[in-house]
């Protein structure tokens, strides 16, 4: 997972912002209110950071904090802060080492909705029920998606290498006939063959080429979109 889209990274910034001036004073009056026990730590960000230790102090805590953001909406993002390395590691265990954006976007969403509920529990299973509440509803979604074929953003890099196509002798006719009726063009089509036959992926051509992985990304899904609409077929699995 890279910084761009690591939750660690992205809500411990976001709330390292929050923490100045008058967002800060307002979050530490909010958990003043609910009689939550800082620990001696001087402020929000510092809190989630203790929150994040494997201490008995530190996860007792943390429950008695979950107890609290339904109630209290600003006290979400210390919460989410506190448990950001246990999402992240949900998000690549589900993305197989490289979730792509929709998988981290859809664990931050399923948490923040498993949130809504930790107040019902009793304490000691409030961090697990998020956990759990994560791994099963971004799995039903990523099996949702891939049952429909509908990606809701642009795939990740670990798809960009070519798949083994049952029908592939068939195809490169195809792409022949799709360049005469121009459907797509001879460097499209140059293309999805170097991509999806050849064993190579969109990074490599990048890194040799003066086109960027964006730039052949598009180009390829471009291609690929018309193919699909002019002969009602798929260039790869």
């Amino acid at each position: 997972m890279n910084e761009i889209t690591s939750l660690t990274s992205l809500l411990t910034r976001d709330l390292e912002v929050r923490s100045r001036g008058a967002t800060g004073r307002a979050l530490l009056d909010a958990l003043e209110l609910y009689c939550v026990d800082l620990h001696g730590q001087p402020g929000p960000l510092e809190f989630a950071l203790f929150l994040r230790s494997s201490g008995r102090r530190s996860r007792q805590a943390l429950e008695e904090l979950l107890e609290w953001p339904a109630a209290a909406p600003s006290l979400q993002l210390i919460a989410l802060v506190a448990l950001a390395p246990d999402l992240d590691t949900i998000a690549r265990r589900l993305g197989r080492g490289s979730p792509s954006d929709d998988t981290v976007s859809e664990v931050l969403a399923q948490a923040t909705e498993a949130l809504r509920w930790t107040n019902e529990l009793p304490e000691g299973e409030r961090r697990d029920f998020i956990m759990r509440h994560v791994r099963t509803r971004t799995r039903g979604e990523q099996r949702r998606l891939a049952r429909h074929n509908a990606p809701a953003g642009p795939l990740p890099h670990d798809f960009d290498r070519a798949a083994s196509v049952a029908t592939w002798d068939e195809v490169p006719s195809r792409l022949a006939q799709a360049v005469d009726r121009r459907v797509i063009t001879p460097t499209e089509r140059e293309l999805i063959e170097t991509t999806r036959g050849d064993g190579k992926s969109l990074l490599e051509l990048a890194r040799c080429g003066p086109a960027s992985y964006k730039t052949l990304h598009q180009q390829r899904l471009r291609a690929e979109r018309r193919l699909r609409a002019h002969y009602r077929l798929d260039v790869a699995k």
